[in-house]
């Protein structure tokens, strides 16, 4: 990996954060808006380890709320990882399965393709 071309890569992203900071004051959201924000590029080190080369934001009120959006992005990733992240496809929640509605006239999300 290059380097240089991740170093300003990363400072890029930096950019985009502090523009979005200025956003959030511009709109006078500052305390109302949550902006927990993470973008990086794996790397690794001399053994060949991975390490994530990383600039983030957070911008949350309290704790309560930090640990409110992170149950939050836990629950809404649908990492590669699950076998069936919804084992009872009978239970209807809104926030697990709105995309559902989205494939009802289809006959399978292949279509889409």
């Amino acid at each position: 990996m290059d380097s240089e071309h991740t170093d300003k890569f990363l400072h890029a992203i930096q950019i985009l954060h502090i523009e979005l900071d200025a956003l959030t004051h511009a709109f006078g959201m500052k305390g109302d808006a949550v902006n927990i924000m993470l973008t990086g590029v794996i790397d690794y080190d001399s053994f060949g380890e991975p390490i994530l080369k990383a600039v983030f934001s957070v911008d949350v009120e309290n704790e309560d709320i930090l640990s409110e959006a992170l149950d939050f992005l836990r629950f809404s990733y649908e990492g590669p990882f699950e076998e069936n992240q919804y084992p009872d496809e009978d239970e209807e929640y809104e926030s697990e399965n709105w995309w559902r509605d989205l494939f009802d006239d289809l006959d399978s999300p292949e279509k889409l393709n």
